[in-house]
């Protein structure tokens, strides 16, 4: 094994469970991520392109239920007992990376303006 995969499979460790049955291979060689963190990466990806493109995030009505479907998915394999495929897997990894950072993205900016708007204000006077 190379250096430069070790130290791949090591980084992708920190946060992939990186099971051999729910990871994509390449030429043999198992990839750091496993199919539902791939799916997350690209979405988030995919979104940084949007934001590029559109330079506005998506509506968040359409977000929220589209990333809500990767833990009903993962509730779903629990109650189930099953392993569910990787084909949903990847699918809802994508949703989530793509649908659920907009969501966080609109919260940040959310609380940043709020935070803004508060610094603005002026402070009230001492013995009013």
């Amino acid at each position: 094994m190379s250096t430069l995969y070790r130290a791949l499979m090591y980084t992708g460790g920190w946060w992939c469970h990186q099971l051999p049955a729910r990871s994509p291979h390449l030429f043999g060689a198992q990839l750091p991520l496993c199919w539902r963190c791939t799916g997350i990466l690209l979405g988030a990806l995919a979104l940084t392109g949007w934001l590029v493109r559109t330079r506005k995030l998506p509506p968040l009505l359409l977000c929220v239920p589209l990333a809500l479907l990767l833990p009903l998915d993962v509730l779903y394999n629990v109650i189930d007992g099953g392993d569910g495929d990787n084909a949903r897997r990847l699918v809802t990894g994508l949703l989530w990376g793509f649908c659920a950072t907009a969501a966080a993205l609109r919260l940040i900016r959310l609380v940043s303006l709020r935070l803004s708007r508060e610094s603005a204000r002026p402070a009230p006077h001492a013995g009013s």
